[in-house]
Formats: structure tokens, sequence, C-alpha cells
């Protein structure tokens, strides 16, 4: 193949370049942009010097070509390798999302003891105004063993502990019953409240003795 390239290169000096066609139309030859059937590359073999510039051309198209090439394999690589870096990257959020949300349900429902001391708090009944108003009590949104020391000159008895949204208690969160005893000139009672769906914000703790059904409410803020 060489030695016929090198025949053309020799054998049809023009150096009048006569007939020759234009740059453009060897460049577009040596690019194949041009029909096979185009009179421009029969007349390859009849100019040696038309066949010098197209195989100029050709060389430079070729390289040109290989080096897009290259350049294109590597973005494709580096573009593979961003995208799996980003899948990669958000499956790992999405683990440890769901990891942290497992940790997160599981410290919920690990019961916690808490103790809430209202013995010399004004207690709030019902209609009252607020004057009275206890300093806030807090708890965590888990399921709470709470002991409650009533307010003095509270009754023993069985009473249920509620959390609600409003002072009314109709729109209650969690509640639970327990008997309230006697010790030491205090009275006490113990409950289990299930506050593990309970949003983070302000509510009321109530306490309700069933022989009078009164019902005395505090402040109260689920963290």
């Amino acid at each position: 193949m060489d030695l016929i390239k090198d025949f053309f290169l020799e054998a049809n000096p023009n150096p009048e370049r006569i007939g020759c066609p234009e740059e453009r139309t060897l460049r577009a030859l040596a690019e194949d942009r041009l029909p096979a059937s185009h009179p421009a590359r029969l007349h390859l073999a009849s100019c040696s010097e038309c066949f010098a510039e197209f195989r100029g051309f050709r060389g430079d198209w070729e390289y040109s070509r290989k080096v897009r090439r290259r350049i294109i394999g590597r973005a494709a690589v580096a573009a593979s390798l961003i995208l799996a870096s980003g899948v990669g990257g958000w499956e790992y959020q999405r683990q440890r999302a769901e990891h942290d949300a497992a940790v997160q349900v599981a410290k919920s429902s690990v019961p916690v003891d808490a103790q809430v001391d209202l013995f010399n708090a004004g207690t709030l009944r019902g209609g009252d105004d607020g004057t009275n108003e206890l300093q806030q009590v807090s708890l965590p949104a888990s399921i709470v063993h709470l002991s409650v020391t009533l307010p003095r000159f509270s009754q023993s008895g069985r009473y249920e502990v509620l959390v609600s949204r409003d002072k009314a208690g109709s729109q209650v969160v969690a509640n639970g019953f327990g008997d309230a005893e006697e010790n030491s000139g205090k009275v006490g009672v113990k409950v289990t409240l299930d506050l593990r769906s309970a949003q983070s914000g302000a509510y009321f703790l109530a306490t309700v003795r069933d022989a009078d059904n009164g019902m005395y409410y505090y402040p109260l803020r689920i963290k």
C-alpha cells in the first residue's frame, strides 16, 4: 500500500496545477465529507501535487480523530467514576439515614424514667386563668415511666395522668392510669406514657382523680 501511495506522489507531476480543485475540496475529500464519486477524487490519480496535499490533510484528520477518541474515552471513564461516586455517596447517605432512623426508633422504644414534682405547684383547674401556672415541665418523646408527686393536699386513689394539646384535655396525645399512694406526707402516682408520636412543642400535663373527676393541668414541653 505504501508503494502505491509513493507511486502517486511522484508519477503524475503537475507543477502548473492545471485543473486542480480548491484546498477546501481536497480537505473535504480527506475528511470523508464528499461522496466517493466526487470528480475531485478522480483528479487525485492524475496529480501528484494534489495527492500530496490530500495525504497531508488525511494524516491531520486521522490524528485529530485519535486525539478526540482518547479525550472522549477519558471523559467517559471520568464520568463513570463520578457517577459511581455519586451513586455510592447517595447510597451511603440513604443507608446512614436509615441507620439513624432505626437508632432513633430504637432509642425512643427504650423506656425512660422521669419524675415530676408538683407538690408545691399551684394547680390550674379547667377554666382557671393561668395565674398560678407551674414552671414548665419537660419530658422526652419516648415511652416514659413517670412518677408524679401530686400537689399538696392531694388524696390517694385512682388517677389518670394525660398529655394533651389543650387545657380541656380533648386533644389527648398519651395517657396512663395509676393508684396514688401516700408516702412521707406526700401523695404520688406512677404511670406509663407513650410519647413517641408526640412532636416537639408545648403541651399540658393533666391529672384527673376518679373520685371527683376534677382535672388539674400544668404546662409541659415535649423535647
